[in-house]
């Protein structure tokens, strides 16, 4: 069924696959000028959208045009007079809201950059997941703004960057570009900008809000902090840590954190966030081996810039030690299995969603069906407890 004749108008849930898709939508615009080592200008103008200019901005405004009118097309319709331009937008619309890139409408020339992006965007190959040889369909994104640019240079890298982002999400986004970008602009602007266009704003809620809402948790709201059993330079932590302002040279948070949480002192670059939930389910986590395997590469990446680095989620029970068990066998050759039932222990975490495991194990090559019955044969150790509040 085309998005224009469905429903659009149901409240997004907290884990609502439309966030990362339209947050990918612009933050794959942007970093696509980062991958292919556009000048920084052509990154910085798409965040100015401006429906009567051209490049980045004329760009930019396409898709905030697209976003703004997720919920009814015909705010498109009313916005864009020329026929490509419209069609392009569409195409976005649709693509942010179903996860599913149009064909290439003839209204576009094939050999503009607007043209050149969708086709490539459209036509490049997804590769089977094969985690433990490091293959995720998502890539397609990365592949896309490639043949973009060669068909059509910087530009037409743009385009695709922003329809295979609207595809992949931001999650499917590789962050070494995140981080090239943050030199330029903060992808977290974009972020916000491109969420609120599409669900509308919503100022005490992620990603308005100045700290992330956290409820009344203890794990959460207790600050707690360990070292990593495998690389003392690595702190493992939750939100509330996080917010003490620790001693360290760069942050990697897994959970969604706002602006007033992170370090002010860190540059943007170093303070990187990345898009992993702890849930599972459908539409849930779509690139998830790609994310865990990115987020501990990222860990690696500072490490080797001499960095002392907090990692931490919410709780700093689930998603941490999955990515700090990966961190190891890629940076210290440990054993995945050890790896995990270590950094488990060390958090004092639990497996209430096996997937994160399971993916951390499948990088490595593992099989792991039942994380608790491998990891804990004889009971898995009770999580973290803390006094109350």
């Amino acid at each position: 069924m085309p998005a224009d004749d469905r429903n659009e108008h149901a409240p997004w849930h907290r884990d609502d696959p439309r966030y990362d898709r339209c947050a990918g939508a612009w933050v794959g615009a942007a970093a696509a000028a980062c991958i292919v080592g556009a000048p920084p200008a052509m990154a910085q103008e798409a965040t100015h959208p401006d429906g009567d200019g051209a490049g980045p901005a004329l760009l930019s405004w396409l898709i905030a045009t697209a976003l703004e009118g997720l919920a009814d097309p015909a705010t498109v319709h009313k916005a864009v007079d020329a026929a490509a331009d419209r069609a392009w937008a569409l195409a976005l619309r649709s693509t942010a809201a179903d996860g599913r890139i149009p064909d290439p409408d003839p209204a576009v020339p094939p050999h503009s950059p607007m043209g050149a992006g969708w086709r490539a965007a459209a036509r490049a190959p997804a590769p089977p997941l094969e985690p433990a040889r490091a293959v995720f369909p998502c890539s397609q994104l990365v592949e896309a703004i490639w043949r973009a640019y060669a068909a059509g240079g910087d530009e037409a890298a743009m385009y695709a960057g922003a329809m295979a982002g609207a595809r992949w999400g931001a999650s499917g986004i590789p962050l070494e570009a995140q981080r090239r970008l943050a030199d330029i602009v903060a992808p977290r602007s974009l972020l916000e900008r491109a969420i609120v266009l599409a669900r509308g704003s919503d100022p005490g809620a992620w990603p308005e809000a100045a700290a992330q809402p956290t409820g009344q948790a203890r794990s959460v709201n207790t600050p707690f902090c360990t070292p990593h059993p495998h690389d003392p330079g690595v702190l493992l932590g939750n939100v509330a840590h996080l917010r003490t302002g620790p001693d360290v040279q760069a942050v990697v948070s897994l959970n969604r954190i706002g602006p007033a949480d992170a370090p002010a002192h860190l540059p943007a670059r170093d303070r990187i966030e990345v898009w992993l939930a702890d849930a599972q389910g459908p539409g849930i986590n779509p690139n998830l081996h790609f994310v865990l395997d990115e987020a501990a590469g990222a860990v690696a990446a500072l490490r080797a810039e001499g960095k002392r680095v907090l990692l931490h989620c919410a709780a700093g029970q689930s998603r941490t030690p999955a990515v700090a068990a990966h961190y190891a066998t890629l940076a210290c050759g440990a054993d995945v299995v050890q790896a995990l039932r270590q950094n488990i222990e060390a958090t004092g975490g639990h497996l209430h969603t096996p997937a994160l495991a399971q993916a951390a194990a499948a990088l490595n090559g593992v099989d792991m069906p039942d994380p608790a019955a491998v990891l804990f044969p004889d009971g898995t150790p009770p999580p973290r407890q803390h006094p109350p509040l």
